[in-house]
């Protein structure tokens, strides 16, 4: 769908927009497959999001009901303003152009601390949903996080970043070895709660003080660590990690406060086999995106993700396996 025909269906949907004189704008994000355009009214100094899908990838469709949900909720989520679903599209409140990544040179304590600790405020409450009490209006989510689901992240990892970026024989090896079962089924078999899926800094907006969710589409049944550890250790941005270990503490904290009585160190354990899992998850993506679809700037995220899930192997629950690989 091009601008012109974006243009023309926000002023048959938008009746309030009908006659303004409007410039639109694509947004550059991601690997979706989805078109972004900001549509400006210059005159009266407001502007929307038409977002137009397709359904190469099945999430996709799902975008409008998840965020119908979350408002619904109270959890902060742009609010749809119009839809046309049988052209796949949907125009959606303008958050604005600040993500967390736009914060990469701030200072820790007065700006980035603060709005990282906003945006696991904004998602905690989406944890909290239990899959034991799932609530009575949730719409129909992706595949849940299973032990099927780890082992795919795992075998996604191992075939674009492992055989592209090591050896074959390397791939084949760790294939083999039963550590990475392991942790699948370890974390498959524990309760799970509604997560985000990509909770990662480009993905929360801030605006008016506050952090806002987008990006949600692939929620579903999972751990809520798999979304913290999106986000503390989110090949994205940078930590030391003192500011690493702090966003550890105040998620442990929102937690405590909740009620939840589990030992820190079983959270920790969880926290660095769920980043092991992601890490590995972003590393595949990482080789799929940039070799085999041609968007190269994502290689640009593998060296710190790399250096991360080396980090994380020397950890408990961490995969011993790949410190030597990873040198």
């Amino acid at each position: 769908m091009d601008l012109e025909e974006i243009e023309r269906h926000t002023r048959d949907a938008l009746p309030g927009w009908s006659g303004a004189d409007l410039d639109l704008a694509v947004i550059e994000k991601g690997g979706s497959g989805r078109l972004f355009v900001r549509v400006v009214d210059p005159g009266a100094g407001r502007s929307l999001i038409a977002m137009h899908y397709g359904l190469d990838r099945a999430d996709n469709a799902r975008f409008a009901a998840v965020t119908d949900f979350l408002n619904r909720h109270g959890i902060a989520a742009p609010a749809i303003l119009a839809r046309r679903e049988d052209l796949r599209l949907l125009w959606v409140e303008d958050l604005g152009e600040t993500d967390l990544g736009h914060l990469a040179d701030a200072d820790w304590a007065s700006s980035r601390r603060p709005a990282y600790e906003s945006a696991l405020r904004t998602v905690f409450p989406l944890h909290r949903f239990a899959e034991a009490a799932a609530p009575a209006d949730l719409p129909e989510l992706e595949r849940p996080f299973d032990a099927s689901l780890y082992e795919w992240e795992q075998s996604y990892f191992l075939t674009h970043y492992v055989e592209r970026f090591h050896s074959p024989d390397a791939a084949a090896r760790l294939r083999e070895h039963p550590s990475f079962a392991a942790l699948a089924d370890e974390l498959g078999s524990l309760p799970r709660a509604l997560v985000h899926r990509d909770f990662q800094s480009t993905n929360v907006m801030l605006r008016d003080g506050g952090a806002w969710l987008i990006d949600y589409q692939g929620l579903r049944w999972g751990l809520p660590e798999y979304d913290l550890a999106s986000m503390v250790y989110d090949p994205y941005s940078e930590f030391a990690p003192q500011e690493t270990a702090e966003l550890v503490d105040f998620y442990f904290a929102l937690k405590t406060e909740a009620g939840d009585t589990e030992s820190r160190a079983a959270y920790e354990r969880r926290l660095v086999q769920c980043a092991t899992q992601r890490l590995m998850q972003a590393l595949g993506a990482y080789g799929f995106l940039g070799e085999v679809k041609g968007k190269r700037e994502f290689l640009a995220h593998i060296p710190t993700a790399k250096r991360r899930l080396r980090e994380l192997s020397g950890k408990d629950g961490g995969l011993a396996v790949l410190v030597e690989m990873l040198g």
